[in-house]
């Protein structure tokens, strides 16, 4: 195979499993803090068993995402050299200021946040776990505002053929940055949310009826039911962003060949990029065009007019509908959950099974949109800076390959070893939370 074609299945592979756990811990933090005020505010002890239990989820999460960032780190030296070269004035300080003001801010706080519950004043493991939370949500900002760059550049001018900075709000707050933002921050939380209430619930149905299960069981459904339709109107809002700035991945999203109005929604297709058509469509009369333009005959712009410089349509296509449709599921499944909660007090084992089923629907619709987003760029690398194969090195497709396969093997391994070992953890239970610490912990 073409060497860059298998750096970038490279790099895709490490960034698919590494994205994973920081998924988890940004809004884990906050889930953590909620229960540890709720401990404080009502001194009842099921709070902190939550907090206890979902903390060494968190820790080892945690750890798995500082592991697997590292390896990305180093294929900017080895496959991808002319990143940081042309780049490298942009890139540089803002995955300093991540390191800077988030990732040293987690670290320090961390241990407080695990041992330090009986050691400290409430209001100190309180506060840390605050921090903890802070530090996690503000590497997401400094992560999305270099991708973001990425994706949409502005604020700052090339000096032969170097990339430097003229104006580092504009770089930080670029078009596309805030829509981003906020879409990442929601899906962390829409996985934490099915994570919690999945296993939960599948506690649940093994017989733990403990007060902590249940309360964590309501806290992820109603985080489910509140923020999956809240996801559906930023997506539609990121949506017209892209379109304005990115209309070859909007047409790669929705395979439409041809700029044009009245553009059907395309349920399922088969694109065929020889042929410039698609094979086998299922679709909507003028749903595109009414989703992206708000009217029926609203033009759509189409592959062809980028024809030679667009994204693979197959991969973009149907990584879009994988995450729209699991998007769609999860709204479905948080408003029967919240509504049953709410009327009955108590969940039916048919939809406690959906939920144990969902545990890790966020992970896939979270690859998903990504996969829309990094694959949707293609051919850039930094939109109308940097291509691709610019920024790859000469190493052979041998070595690629080879520690592609080595990756890959890895990965699987240690994605077993870590379900198996949340699955342990939920089978043993959270401790009973001693009634001294529930003393200690309630002024918090």
């Amino acid at each position: 195979m073409d060497p860059v074609i298998l750096a970038r299945i490279q790099f895709a592979a490490n960034i698919s499993f590494h994205i994973m756990f920081p998924t988890i811990t940004i809004a884990l933090g906050w889930v953590l803090l909620f229960f540890k005020l709720r401990f404080g505010a009502t001194g009842d002890g099921k709070w902190m068993e939550a907090y206890r239990f979902w903390v060494k989820v968190f820790a080892l999460s945690f750890a798995m995402g500082v592991v697997s960032g590292i390896t990305m780190s180093f294929q900017f030296g080895t496959n991808w050299p002319g990143y940081m070269q042309h780049v490298g004035n942009i890139a540089g300080p803002l995955l300093a200021y991540e390191i800077i003001t988030a990732f040293f801010l987690e670290a320090t706080f961390l241990s407080i946040m695990l041992f330090g519950y009986r050691r400290v004043p409430g209001w100190l493991h309180t506060g840390a776990t605050f921090l903890v939370a802070f530090g996690t949500t503000m590497s997401a900002f400094w992560i999305l505002a270099l991708n973001s760059w990425m994706q949409t550049p502005q604020g700052f001018e090339m000096r032969d053929g170097v990339a430097h900075a003229t104006d580092w709000w504009a770089i930080v707050f670029n078009p596309s940055f805030p829509y981003r933002l906020a879409h990442m921050l929601t899906a962390s939380a829409l996985t934490v949310a099915f994570l919690v209430a999945g296993m939960s619930a599948w506690r649940w149905l093994r017989g733990d009826r403990a007060p902590s299960v249940a309360a964590a069981l309501r806290t992820g459904v109603v985080m489910a039911a509140v923020l999956a339709p809240t996801q559906l109107l930023l997506g539609d809002m990121h949506g017209l962003n892209t379109l304005e700035h990115q209309p070859a991945k909007v047409a790669a999203m929705e395979a439409n060949w041809d700029t044009r109005g009245n553009v059907p929604l395309v349920l399922f297709a088969v694109p065929d990029e020889a042929a410039r058509e698609n094979r086998f469509e299922i679709a909507i009369p003028s749903g595109a065009s009414l989703i992206l333009r708000h009217e029926p005959g609203g033009v759509v712009p189409g592959l062809n007019e980028h024809r030679g410089a667009h994204p693979p349509v197959a991969p973009v296509f149907y990584a879009f509908r994988v995450m729209v449709g699991l998007g769609l599921l999860m709204i479905a499944a948080g408003l029967a959950a919240a509504f049953l909660l709410w009327r009955r007090g108590t969940l039916p084992r048919w939809l406690l099974r959906g939920l144990v089923a969902m545990t890790f629907s966020g992970w896939v619709a979270t690859l998903a949109g990504w996969y829309v987003t990094e694959i949707g760029r293609q051919p850039w690398l930094v939109t109308g800076v940097l291509t691709t194969a610019q920024a790859a090195g000469p190493v052979p497709a041998g070595s690629v390959g080879t520690t592609l396969a080595m990756y890959l093997t890895l990965y699987v391994l240690l994605l077993a070893a870590y379900v198996g070992t949340l699955y342990r953890l939920a089978a043993k239970g959270g401790a009973a939370v001693e009634p001294a610490m529930a003393t200690k912990g309630a002024p918090a």
